[in-house]
């Protein structure tokens, strides 16, 4: 049996779920409206009660996912395919919270 003499570049890429976001990415994006709808939500329980609470959370996914996925494709354009995560990788490890073993420039 014959091998192919090359692999394409973007045979083994994730594909694009919904605005932009691989699968990964949406669910990052959806933890992280989570979050940010809880932080949002606290603030208004003294007016409308607990049922604030539930509503930031669900309400702030939906609007990260949808206006969030065309920024984060005009971010990724022309980039490699894992830039995303590198670009994590890399803000953890100047917070001191990454990997030690990930190098950066200013750590002289």
């Amino acid at each position: 049996m014959q091998t192919i003499p090359f692999l394409p570049d973007r045979l083994n890429a994730e594909p694009v779920v919904f605005r932009g976001f691989t699968t990964p990415e949406m669910g990052l994006a959806a933890w992280l409206g989570l979050a940010f709808g809880l932080m949002v939500s606290l603030p208004f329980i003294p007016l409308a009660g607990w049922v604030m609470i539930p509503t930031g959370m669900l309400f702030m996914p939906l609007l990260l996912i949808s206006f969030g996925g065309r920024w984060l494709a005009q971010l990724k354009r022309g980039k490699p395919e894992n830039y995303i995560w590198l670009t994590l990788e890399e803000k953890k490890r100047r917070l001191g919270i990454g990997d030690p073993a990930l190098i950066n420039l200013n750590s002289g």
